[in-house]
């Protein structure tokens, strides 16, 4: 959590630690919040006429008036009742002559401190649902940042000629054909050009750098052997496949019935799901070294992740 989020964190909780205290205090401050002796109106009658009677609150509600005083005797002493409606005026007549300090009010203020109360924990809990569903909302917006700014993508191309009585080999799959490829190793145009995609991708040079085709060891090697192996370079840097997408360019022969079994064979030599590799076909309509059937062609993006 970065500091920003921190420092909401604090506010959020300070404010509803602020509302918890306003709350007590309006309900500590608040002496109607404990009405005292529950006294009949001939006991309060009785304390009128004994000037025994400080002060009164008269609440009114709908057919009477709710009245809490306190006493002078003892000091502070707090005493309610409910009267009718109709006695309230001659009531109000005696209570001056006795010099009783009076207050007539509409809504009784406990009431609203009662409201508060109870709706407090329903308000706590909806702020806390919309602080939650901003902090997940920013926490999987940074995710995506920062996800995003560790993917790196990476281009690899390869073409080679074509000789009569050569095995095909493309994606790690022999196709049936009357051409191969002419190359220091099984010439499979789509590995390699998925080598240097990954390759590049992390930063760690081509194919020619990790198999030359200098080195009499790489004569005639299975191309799935440099993709297992540059499948480990990744893995030592902390990098992840996330997708690769690859277009292979020929005249001949139809690649699409073939391509379930290369991603296939491809998936199994990055050890990856066979989902993350997507496989085209191209002509070139007869133009060129690749249009007479004379040369084959891949081209492929991959992306990469920093695990």
């Amino acid at each position: 959590m970065n500091s920003s989020s921190t420092a909401k964190t604090i506010l959020f909780w300070l404010s509803i630690v602020f509302l918890g205290i306003t709350l007590w205090k309006l309900v500590s401050s608040n002496g109607d919040a404990a009405p005292g002796e529950e006294l009949s109106y001939s006991d309060f009658m009785a304390k009128l006429d004994t000037d025994n009677v400080n002060k009164v609150n008269l609440y009114l509600s709908p057919n009477s008036y709710e009245v809490a005083g306190e006493c002078r005797r003892p000091a502070n002493r707090r005493f309610h009742l409910v009267v009718p409606k109709e006695v309230v005026p001659a009531l109000l007549g005696q209570l001056r002559e006795k010099n009783v300090l009076i207050n007539v009010q509409e809504i009784r203020s406990g009431d609203w401190t009662l409201i508060l109360l109870n709706a407090a924990p329903l308000i706590l809990l909806v702020g806390f649902c919309l602080f939650l569903m901003r902090q997940m909302k920013g926490n999987a917006k940074r995710a995506l940042e920062l996800r995003a700014a560790t993917a790196r993508t990476g281009i690899g191309y390869d073409l080679h000629r074509l000789e009569e009585g050569r095995p095909l080999i493309v994606g790690g799959i022999e196709l049936p054909f009357d051409k191969g490829p002419v190359g220091h190793s099984d010439g499979d145009v789509l590995a390699h050009a998925l080598c240097d995609a990954l390759l590049g991708a992390a930063g760690l040079g081509d194919i020619g750098t990790h198999f030359p085709d200098t080195d009499a060891k790489w004569k005639g090697a299975n191309s799935m052997i440099f993709l297992e192996h540059v499948k480990k370079l990744l893995d030592e840097k902390k990098f992840a496949i996330e997708h690769v997408d690859a277009v292979v360019i020929t005249e001949k022969p139809k690649l699409g019935p073939h391509f379930p079994k290369m991603r296939e064979a491809l998936a199994k030599a990055l050890s990856v799901g066979v989902e993350k590799i997507h496989l085209k076909a191209k002509t070139n309509e007869a133009v060129d070294a690749i249009g007479r059937g004379e040369a084959i062609a891949a081209h492929v993006v991959a992306t990469l992740t920093s695990c």
